[in-house]
């Protein structure tokens, strides 16, 4: 019985490690526009070829795309190229690692999920998208939430060495990047203006395939003391492939 019992545990736990493998996503694009559900009289959404989705109302557009490290790091390519300084400290780059490579899987891991939010508004006579009041649903139960200066703040507070002169200078410059970057808080957007930015979230997880980025209460209207008097509930979704490999080798090529 006893060598019976020893089998079969050797035998599950082969089993679980032939089953082990690592997910690779791809990147994060829309669901067709018959799939992105508005429910708003009146209204419709657009999908563009850069994989951003728009909602239209009249002449009110929120659109909303999901940002790759590639083109993060190509609107900072001097911020993204300075890894392995003299104390080995990671790029500048706040949204990315740069040019920093993971030895362990030979590729640059992703660092956070950052989506670009645009609101163009030539119709009312101003709106405000609250970036902070944002979440992502993913299908398989997960809830993602925005973060704030306090939550990048106690992020990159550990990247410093010892506050050397360059890890200060690095991180000084992060805050800076990030601040001009994001979507601007409580802030209208008046008529004939267009606000852009982004929002960021803590890596969505490899295992996520499916995700609906909800803007709950995006103003329309407001009284003469700026209480919003008219609101309505926005929801964009998209999709990604996920590989699967056993060899921890073949990540690098893909």
């Amino acid at each position: 019985m006893y060598a019976y019992k020893k089998i079969s545990i050797l035998a599950a736990v082969a089993l679980l490690l032939g089953c082990g493998h690592y997910l690779i996503p791809g990147r994060f694009q829309p669901l067709e526009a018959a799939q992105q559900q508005t429910g708003i009289q009146g209204s419709s959404m657009k999908i563009l070829d850069d994989g951003t989705v728009t909602f239209v109302q009249n002449r009110l557009e929120v659109s909303v795309r999901p940002m790759t490290d590639e083109e993060l790091n190509r609107q900072y390519p001097a911020q993204s190229t300075n890894a392995s300084g003299p104390a080995d400290e990671l790029p500048s780059n706040p949204f990315t690692y740069g040019n920093w490579i993971d030895p362990r899987t030979g590729k640059s891991p992703q660092r956070l999920s950052v989506f670009r939010i645009t609101v163009k508004n030539y119709e009312y006579p101003k709106v405000k998208f609250d970036p902070l009041t944002v979440t992502v649903e993913s299908a398989n139960g997960r809830h993602y939430y925005p973060w704030g200066g306090y939550d990048v703040e106690e992020y990159f507070r550990r990247f410093p060495i010892a506050y050397n002169g360059l890890g200060k200078l690095r991180s000084d410059e992060r805050g800076d990047i990030y601040t001009a970057a994001k979507y601007p808080d409580d802030e209208f957007c008046f008529s004939g203006q267009e606000v852009e930015g982004y929002v960021v979230f803590s890596k969505i997880h490899d295992d996520v395939a499916e995700i609906a980025f909800h803007i709950p209460e995006f103003g329309l209207r407001y009284n003469f003391r700026n209480e919003p008097i008219e609101t309505i509930d926005l929801s964009f979704r998209f999709k990604r492939d996920i590989k699967k490999v056993k060899n921890i080798d073949k990540l690098a090529a893909n």
